[in-house]
């Protein structure tokens, strides 16, 4: 009987080493996760900042392409149109400096 009183507490007691080793190690991994995770958190902080900064250059580019478009657009626009009231004009220059030269 004594024998088999010895071999549970023995086994008790081997139970509580595994038990607080086990512990241990769960505490371990817990610990890795937490850096794992801050790790990877930075990580994707710093490419999000990255991607952000990469999206705004992006439309900030075309932005200005847009616009030195709609300028260019606009400029010939502009130089068309001069141009026709300029021919217009010419000739209501010339009736009109026509009509001055015969009243006299």
């Amino acid at each position: 009987m004594e024998e088999i009183i010895k071999d549970i507490a023995a086994a008790e007691e081997e139970a509580a080493r595994i038990k607080a080793e086990a512990q241990k190690r769960a505490q371990e991994l817990v610990a890795d996760a937490e850096r794992e995770a801050r790790a990877l958190s930075e990580r994707t902080e710093e490419e999000l900042k990255a991607y952000r900064d990469e999206q705004a250059k992006r439309a900030r580019e075309e932005a200005s392409a847009e616009y030195e478009a709609a300028v260019a657009a606009a400029r010939g626009e502009a130089e068309a149109e001069t141009s026709r009231l300029l021919e217009n004009t010419d000739a209501a220059v010339g009736r009109i400096a026509g009509r001055i030269l015969s009243d006299r």
